[in-house]
């Protein structure tokens, strides 16, 4: 079965390749875009937490509508880029390390809104997720927000299916992606009765193995760890998913939940 290494993780996050593609990101996601117009009004008296903030790519859509902004991550050379990104930031902005399972000196109750972006909770190890989740209702103002992405486990069969592409090469490279996904994870149907797996799917050339769940397991688990009024939406559309469909999402790659404090 594959493992999450921790450690191995981030290293490529802090290799110097993968920081200069990712400080050139700055796009929000459709759900993304969603949940900013949904707080758009309130977000100028919020205090934020942005995790594992890469190379900045959030930054320039929330920073400058919130009251107080945090960007963070556990990788101190994706810290570093931000600085240097964002050289001026306001009195209210800054960067630090924080690891998100471990949020010591991040003071309980302070932040409005705290975002976990990017599917970026999905390179914790599955046992360590639920310290994300109680670090986020520690530091979380009661009536806040926390929102995160996270993979599709529904969609893993959709993964391993060959597209067809006009050009040779791309073509070849799905042949070579599919085996690969043979190679490392087996067959998808040994997944289709797991609430959770550890996928190795293709991220920074298959090096990394990325957590897995089904959108409706994910949710059960947000309710355990305390989380109000989650909310659910697609990748593909930014639309917000009915939790009754969930089990019937199968079409995206990782889902969006927004989750009150």
């Amino acid at each position: 079965m594959n493992t999450i290494d921790a450690a191995k993780d981030k290293q490529v996050w802090n290799d110097a390749k993968v920081i200069n593609t990712y400080a050139t990101v700055d796009t929000l996601q459709k759900p993304e875009q969603t949940i900013l117009n949904l707080l758009r009004e309130r977000l100028p008296f919020m205090r934020m937490l942005d995790l594992g903030i890469g190379g900045g790519r959030t930054t320039v859509h929330f920073e400058p509508l919130v009251y107080e902004y945090l960007g963070s991550d556990y990788a101190e050379n994706m810290v570093e880029a931000c600085i240097k990104r964002f050289p001026n930031p306001g009195p209210r902005t800054r960067f630090e390390v924080v690891d998100a399972t471990d949020m010591t000196g991040v003071p309980d109750g302070y932040y409005d809104f705290i975002l976990f972006s990017f599917n970026s909770i999905d390179c914790v190890e599955p046992e360590d997720r639920v310290k994300v989740f109680r670090e986020a209702i520690r530091v979380g103002k009661p009536g806040g927000h926390f929102v995160f992405s996270s993979h599709n486990l529904r969609y893993l069969r959709t993964m391993y299916r060959l597209k067809w592409y006009n050009k040779v090469n791309e073509l070849l490279y799905q042949f070579y992606r599919t085996a690969k996904l043979l190679y490392h994870n087996g067959l998808p149907g040994k997944y289709d009765k797991a609430d959770f797996a550890v996928i190795r799917n293709g991220i920074e050339h298959f090096s990394l193995n990325i957590y897995y769940s089904k959108p409706e397991f994910q949710v059960q688990i947000l309710h355990q760890a305390g989380f109000r009024s989650v909310r659910a939406f697609s990748y593909k559309t930014g639309l917000e998913i009915p939790l009754a469909q969930l089990h019937q999402v199968t079409k995206d790659a990782w889902i969006h939940y927004l989750c009150e404090i």
